[in-house]
C-alpha cells in the first residue's frame, strides 16, 4: 500500500513501503517524519507506523537499555545460592559413590566385596578416595558441557567469566580446589567448619575461593518445581539407602546375631 510523505511541510509520494524502508537504512528518515496512507485518520510520525518497526538503526538509548538489561540478568544468574550449590555436589557424590559400589560389586568376588564392607564399617577413609576419584570425572563434565547431572538438576552452570566453557584444565583445578578446600578432603567433621566458612565468604564476597582463583563463576537458574520434587526424591532414597546400609553393617548384624543367640 502506498503512503504519502510529509518532510518539514513538503508533501511527497506516493511511496511503496521498500521506498520507505530504503530511506530509513540509508539514513534519510530519522523517524519525527509524517506519513499517511489511505485508511489512516490523519498523519502519523513514521517511527510509530508498525510496518517499519524493526529497520530503524540502533540508537545509543537502545544500546544502553539493552546492557542494562543484560547487567540485570547476570545479576539474578550470579545470586549467590549456596544450598543449591551445596544440593547439587550432594547429588553428584551420590549418584557417583552409587556407580562406584556398583562397579566394585561386580568386579570383585565376594569374600573380598565382603572384606570390603567391613574395612569401611570399620573407619577405613574409602569415602575421601571416591570423592577424590568423583575429582576428574566432574572436571571432564564441566569442560564439556559446563555442568553436572546434579548441577543440571538444579540449573546451575560453571563457565568462564566471559560466558564460555571452563578448560579442562580449570575445571580440574576447580574441583581439586573444592575436594581440599570445600569438602575438607572428605573429612567429617572438618568439612563442617570449611563449608560453612565457604558459605559466609559466598555471601559476602559473591563468588569463592576455588572460583576466584581459576577464573570461573557459577551461574544459577530458577529450578522449576520438579526439580525440586525429584531433589526431594533423592535426598530420600538417599536417607533410605544409609539406613539401610546401617542396618546391614557387619557391626549391626553381629550384634542381631549375639542377640538371636542369647537364652530365652
Amino acid at each position: 500500500m502506498a503512503y504519502h510523505l510529509s518532510i518539514n511541510g513538503t508533501q511527497s509520494g506516493p511511496h511503496t513501503q521498500f521506498d520507505l524502508i530504503g530511506m530509513i537504512r540509508d539514513g534519510a528518515l530519522k523517524g519525527d517524519e509524517l506519513v499517511w496512507q489511505q485508511g489512516m485518520t490523519g498523519w502519523m510520525p513514521i517511527k510509530n507506523v508498525t510496518d517499519f518497526d524493526g529497520y530503524w538503526p540502533i540508537t545509543e538509548e537502545v544500546i544502553a537499555k539493552a546492557e542494562n538489561a543484560m547487567l540485570i540478568a547476570r545479576s539474578e544468574l550470579d545470586r549467590p545460592r549456596p544450598w543449591l550449590r551445596l544440593w547439587a555436589r550432594i547429588i553428584d557424590y551420590l549418584w557417583f559413590t552409587v556407580t562406584i559400589w556398583m562397579i566394585i560389586g561386580l568386579a570383585l568376588p565376594q569374600s573380598a566385596l565382603d572384606w570390603l564392607v567391613k574395612l569401611y564399617f570399620k573407619g577405613a577413609p574409602l569415602d575421601p578416595v571416591i570423592l577424590l576419584l568423583f575429582v576428574p570425572v566432574e572436571a571432564w563434565m564441566l569442560s564439556r558441557r559446563g555442568t553436572t547431572l546434579g548441577k543440571a538438576l538444579l540449573r546451575v552452570q560453571v563457565c568462564r567469566l566471559d560466558g564460555t566453557l571452563p578448560s579442562y584444565k580449570q575445571a580440574i583445578q576447580r574441583s581439586l580446589l573444592v575436594f581440599v578446600k570445600g569438602f575438607a578432603m572428605g573429612l567429617f567433621l572438618l568439612s563442617l567448619f570449611t563449608m560453612s566458612f565457604s558459605r559466609a565468604r559466598l555471601l559476602q564476597r559473591g563468588t569463592t575461593s576455588w572460583d576466584e582463583t581459576t577464573e570461573l563463576r557459577v551461574e544459577h537458574g530458577e529450578p522449576e518445581v520438579w526439580r525440586y520434587v525429584l531433589l526431594f526424591c533423592a535426598a530420600l532414597v538417599m536417607l533410605l539407602g544409609a539406613g539401610i546400609a546401617f542396618s546391614l553393617s557387619p557391626p549391626v548384624m553381629e550384634m542381631i546375631k549375639a542377640m538371636e543367640d542369647l537364652p530365652k
